[in-house]
């Protein structure tokens, strides 16, 4: 079902389109170890909104210890470091999260944004376009390739 949804998203023609697939995309990655792990997510995903990151990164951390190979938890993870300007850990927990799902181009997109935080531009360039590439209708993350582009490569797409 995600090839699918995957070449949906590619294909889509318009912007609904592709918010449709992406959004069906993430709720079979979020939903994909069951109820518990739905739950435990979506209560890191509280704690992240109201920016308890020491209970987050407990939740996520039971969370991958219970299911090891959910990506999403391992990305959401990697999230709440990166919100920590943990960028070690950030990067380790999304090269596992990308590991189990290459395609997962909200990891793509944060690893992009750190790698450019770093001054590695020609990686994070080909890490937002490869996240671009899976999901087109992306502004923001066509705005930061354009800007990347200008500043870091000083070439047009």
């Amino acid at each position: 079902r995600l090839d699918r949804l995957f070449a949906q998203l590619k294909n889509a023609e318009t912007e609904i389109e592709a918010r449709q697939a992406a959004n069906q995309i993430d709720n079979l990655w979020r939903n994909a170890f069951g109820e518990t792990a739905h739950l435990l997510l979506s209560r890191a995903d509280d704690a992240i909104a109201d920016q308890d990151f020491p209970l987050a990164l407990d939740v996520l951390d039971q969370l991958i210890a219970l299911e090891p190979e959910f990506a999403e938890a391992w990305n959401r993870r990697a999230t709440v470091f990166y919100l920590k300007d943990d960028y070690g850990h950030s990067l380790a927990d999304i090269a596992v999260a990308l590991s189990l799902e290459p395609r997962h181009f909200g990891a793509l997109t944060g690893l992009g944004l750190m790698l450019e935080d770093l001054g590695e531009n020609e990686k994070a360039y080909e890490a937002l376009k490869r996240a671009l590439e899976l999901n087109p209708f992306q502004d923001n993350v066509r705005a930061e390739l354009e800007a990347l582009e200008r500043s870091a490569l000083g070439q047009p797409i």
